[in-house]
């Protein structure tokens, strides 16, 4: 059998790609449908990461993968011990003393933690040790503001990544600030991919289809 999911490159200063955000997708429309947010994490996880060789899939490089407030709560990156995940803290997701205990017992265990789509609250000061990555959506922090918070981020050596990069001067406005990751449709848009997935404990291989 096979399944959809999209890819979308992650890359570093001089436009090497260093990981792939993985997307829910179950179709060819590239947009991610209209499904629970908790249904869309838990197939994702099970029909790709736990069924297939998603390795072959991201070129043997580490992956983001959006995860919802209760799916963290429920323990689903627990199944991916020992995978180069980056465990990719939605948005949405509020900064409760129950996430903070469970992003703090990812982290222990070896986890790679990044909140996407950050706004700046000191609610979130005490996760500072323990993320790894933070995600700046250019459409809803601006540069300026990114530059406001850089020594803060730099005393608890936490990397940025800034998306929504789409002309050579967001780019190179990127790079100014130093940023570690870049991601946006300036390189790539994403890819959906079929998928074929484990189901008799064989690998199969993938089959890319570009997306218009």
């Amino acid at each position: 059998m096979h399944s959809y999911i999209a890819k979308q490159p992650i890359l570093n200063s001089t436009r090497n790609i260093v990981a792939y955000e993985l997307l829910y997708r179950d179709s060819l429309e590239n947009t991610f449908p209209i499904i629970n947010a908790e249904i869309a994490t838990e197939r994702l996880v099970h029909e790709h990461l736990l069924s297939s060789n998603i390795n072959k899939l991201v070129d043997n490089k580490p992956y983001f993968i959006n995860f919802t407030e209760q799916s963290i709560l429920d323990g689903l990156p627990h199944k991916l011990i020992n995978k180069p995940i980056v465990i990719e803290v939605l948005e949405d997701v509020p900064p409760t003393v129950a996430i903070f205990k469970a992003l703090k017992q990812l982290k222990n265990m070896g986890f790679t933690i990044a909140l996407d789509d950050f706004i700046y609250s000191e609610d979130w000061l005490p996760f500072f040790d323990i993320v790894d990555i933070i995600k700046f959506d250019i459409t809803l922090t601006s540069f300026k503001e990114i530059k406001t918070l850089k020594p803060l981020l730099a005393k608890h050596e936490i990397s940025i990544l800034i998306e929504k990069i789409e002309t050579e001067s967001q780019f190179e406005q990127a790079k100014n600030l130093q940023s570690t990751y870049f991601q946006g449709y300036l390189f790539s848009e994403p890819e959906i991919v079929l998928n074929e997935i484990n189901t008799i404990q064989s690998i199969q291989p993938t089959q890319i289809i570009s997306a218009t």
